[in-house]
């Protein structure tokens, strides 16, 4: 399908294509190398004052690191706490439902057993009645026979 949608393909413009170069570079790479070069510049600054030392930014870098991961862990819990809590509330609503649901599904077994033994009754009924009289007659055979 691609292939045919390729012959019908418009030639790019160049003018357009120039405009939107343009802007990519005006709205994503200008930033991005403005942002690393303010990080160059103040880290530059930073070594050439030299603030601190270095176990103070040690200990800086490292309560950056743990700052981020903390406030996940803490979203987490959160989220688990309500599954939690959610699954408390099922646990307590859900047998009562179940039970009426399976106490129908009792009644509808009933039903449809009864349903089905009606049915079948009228047929059931004369070919029992005849093979019990068939018995009879057969019983009844053997023992005058048999004198």
């Amino acid at each position: 399908m691609s292939s045919s949608l390729g012959r019908f393909r418009r030639p790019p413009n160049p003018v357009t294509q120039a405009a939107f170069r343009r802007q990519v570079r005006r709205e994503v790479y200008l930033p991005i190398a403005l942002t690393v070069l303010a990080i160059i510049l103040l880290v530059s600054i930073v070594i050439v004052v030299g603030y601190g030392t270095g176990s103070a930014w040690a200990d800086m870098a490292l309560v950056l690191l743990a700052v981020p991961v903390a406030v996940l862990l803490v979203a987490l819990t959160a989220v688990l706490g309500g599954a939690i809590y959610l699954m408390l509330i099922l646990i307590r609503e859900v047998p009562p439902l179940t039970s009426a649901l399976q106490d129908g599904a009792d009644r509808l077994e009933g039903a449809v057993r009864r349903g089905g033994d009606a049915a079948v009754q009228p047929i059931l009924a004369p070919s029992g009645l005849a093979a019990a009289l068939a018995e009879v007659g057969r019983s009844l055979r053997s023992i005058f026979r048999s004198e």
